[in-house]
């Protein structure tokens, strides 16, 4: 019986948070708690049940604007800028994630695809050169859609420069990986597991 041939992965399509970066708002909230008559889980379940990080991810509103909601809704008082600063201050990078995108950065091309904000994105792009490995970033408040949007799959694709077999994808929510798998893409699921996720890429030949 004649063998399929393997499918040739031509390009590494990453998720942000959960994966590169991790993430905690828990902090955030407990520093944003120290300048508003609420409490932290207060706060906490304002932004879960508000829907403002989706509108703000998802491109439909600007940073000052979503700044000026939540000061309003919150009554904190804390300026833009340091509010900016309180807003970002809650991620800590993946060493593990961090080394094998630049040790695939030569080998092939690699994409960025993330539900995020302006604030976030700006702020991990200064200060992070990991960032800069990317050969193409494709985030959600600038594609004005979310994950699992066909579209901002077809729209990475695209940046991937590669039909969506030839993809593989890494994302920490299996209801994302699968709506990416539905439409071709090889997908992977990130639980902290590095070490299954490079025996993946050794299965595909990527490394």
């Amino acid at each position: 019986m004649k063998k399929e041939p393997k499918t040739r992965i031509r390009a590494v399509l990453f998720d942000l948070g959960k994966v590169i970066f991790d993430f905690n708002f828990t902090p955030a909230f407990r520093h944003l708690a120290q300048f508003t008559p609420l409490g932290a889980k207060a706060i906490e379940d304002f932004f879960w049940r508000s829907g403002l990080e989706v509108l703000y991810d998802g491109g439909k509103i600007s940073s000052f604007q979503f700044y000026k909601m939540v000061k309003k809704d919150l009554g904190h008082t804390l300026s833009f800028r340091e509010f900016k600063g309180v807003w970002n201050n809650i991620f800590t990078p993946n060493k593990e994630v961090v080394a094998l995108i630049r040790r695939l950065g030569p080998r092939i091309r690699l994409v960025l695809i993330s539900n995020t904000n302006a604030m976030h994105y700006e702020y991990l792009v200064k200060k992070y050169s990991v960032m800069d490995c990317f050969d193409r970033r494709i985030v959600s408040f600038k594609e004005k859609r979310r994950k699992p949007d066909e579209g901002i799959y077809r729209t990475a694709a695209k940046a991937c420069k590669a039909k969506p077999r030839e993809i593989l994808y890494i994302d920490d929510r299996a209801d994302l990986t699968e709506a990416a798998r539905e439409i071709g893409f090889n997908t992977f699921t990130f639980k902290n597991n590095p070490t299954d996720l490079l025996k993946t890429m050794k299965g595909f030949e990527i490394l």
